[in-house]
């Protein structure tokens, strides 16, 4: 059995925190995001990192120091986001160019998920067919900010992008498993929405269109989970998912007559003096003084002093 762990976006909606790191690599309590999921992966026969030339020296150096056999990195090509193939192209690509005749899972570098991969590929393994995670956002108004799933029972039988009406409360999730004799839908949905007036853009790129036409042409299923799912594409995603996973609060650098408060992370070399924080992440070198921060992202050296900042993201080298 193989996995593909996409991780080529180029993360703009974080920028200036991602602008020069990739961020499944962002750190998420004291290990990256990626690692919550390959971690998990051990008893795959090979694990392959689908990035982009930016970021894949930064992915060969991670693989180098988790020191794992089984992980590979493979370079997408594109040099920035309007380049990117998208993620249905980037996985067409993949199966064709690593000529992959194997059961496969698929799953989001960027997303921080608290439910066993075992369980899942057990859970598909027994169904052989595809399959998707899903998640209850158990509220039919918050489901309409995502895909949603319809099920009978477990079996998937519709799928709507951000409806205004959800016929459930089921979101779909970056997280898939395709069984070997499956793994032709991928060009038969290319095929198919070629001769559509959807442009490649489009289709070539929305997980969510392949769900609503595969489940048409094969029995589709959906795995369900309780727990934590936490996809990092914001700021806000990015604080959350740090508070699912830290025991209050994190410190690795100095402090002195501050009031350190629920979900703190303050990374190495960086000092806090006379200052409140509460919800905030706070990379390496930073000096932070008679100030007041929440919600918010400070990024490596950066200097704040007598500040009052709430949901805001400080690009490195940044002086207040």
């Amino acid at each position: 059995m193989k996995a593909v762990i996409l991780a080529g976006g180029h993360a703009t909606r974080l920028w200036p925190i991602t602008k020069d790191r990739a961020k499944p690599l962002l750190p998420l309590g004291n290990k990256p995001i990626v690692e919550y999921i390959v971690e998990e992966l051990d008893d795959f026969d090979e694990v392959l990192i689908s990035t982009n030339k930016k970021f894949a020296d930064d992915f060969e150096e991670y693989i180098e120091l988790t020191g794992r056999d089984n992980v590979r990195i493979i370079v997408e090509d594109q040099d920035s986001e309007d380049e990117k193939p998208g993620t249905i192209g980037a996985i067409i690509k993949i199966l064709e160019d690593e000529e992959i005749e194997d059961d496969l899972l698929i799953i989001g570098g960027d997303n921080y998920y608290s439910f066993s991969i075992k369980d899942f590929v057990d859970f598909s393994l027994d169904k052989n067919a595809p399959t998707n995670v899903v998640f209850d956002v158990n509220d039919l108004a918050q489901a309409s900010q995502f895909g949603i799933v319809d099920t009978d029972k477990e079996k998937i039988v519709g799928f709507e992008e951000k409806p205004e009406e959800p016929p459930s409360t089921l979101a779909s999730t970056a997280c898939y498993f395709y069984p070997e004799d499956q793994l032709s839908l991928f060009k038969k949905y290319e095929k198919h929405f070629s001769k559509t007036d959807v442009p490649a853009e489009q289709y070539l790129d929305e997980p969510g269109r392949l769900l609503e036409w595969a489940h048409e042409q094969t029995d589709m299923y959906a795995y369900s989970f309780k727990g934590e799912w936490h996809d990092v594409g914001t700021p806000k995603g990015y604080l959350e998912a740090q508070a699912s996973v830290i025991d209050e609060k994190i410190v690795k650098g100095d402090t002195e007559d501050s009031e350190l408060n629920d979900n703190v992370f303050i990374m190495g070399n960086s000092k806090v003096k006379n200052s409140k924080l509460e919800n905030v992440i706070v990379f390496h070198d930073v000096d932070i003084e008679d100030s007041e921060i929440r919600n918010s992202i400070i990024d490596n050296n950066s200097q704040l002093e007598e500040v009052d900042l709430n949901d805001a993201v400080v690009g490195e080298h940044t002086s207040l």
